[in-house]
């Protein structure tokens, strides 16, 4: 029943998210659409060990860490890579950001 209140609480997140870039005018459904595609493969990596490889396996703990690490790897990669988009006026992310805090 707890994965209930996990979904609950990140529909608000996205919600909040979205409501919060269409107000500073840095909203992009293909944005959206890649972030929520990337939240599914994440998923997939972690999950697949568990439906292709017996639980009680000498195997099942290594190949469990190595998929973990890959979708952290790639979790971090994501970051780097959506810090370089670029917004409708040709800034990034992160020079708009500083452009708002200073």
């Amino acid at each position: 029943m707890s994965w209930i209140l996990a979904v609950v609480v990140q529909i608000a997140a996205i919600a909040l998210g979205v409501r919060r870039e269409q107000r500073s005018g840095r909203w992009s459904w293909s944005k959206f659409f890649f972030a929520l595609a990337f939240g599914v493969l994440e998923c997939i990596i972690i999950t697949v060990p568990f439906l292709v490889i017996d639980q009680h396996s000498s195997y099942f703990g290594a190949v469990l860490i190595a998929a973990v690490i890959i979708a952290a790897l790639n979790f971090i990669w994501m970051v780097l890579v959506a810090r370089r988009w670029k917004l409708p006026d040709g800034r990034t992310s992160l020079q708009a950001y500083r452009d708002r805090k200073g």
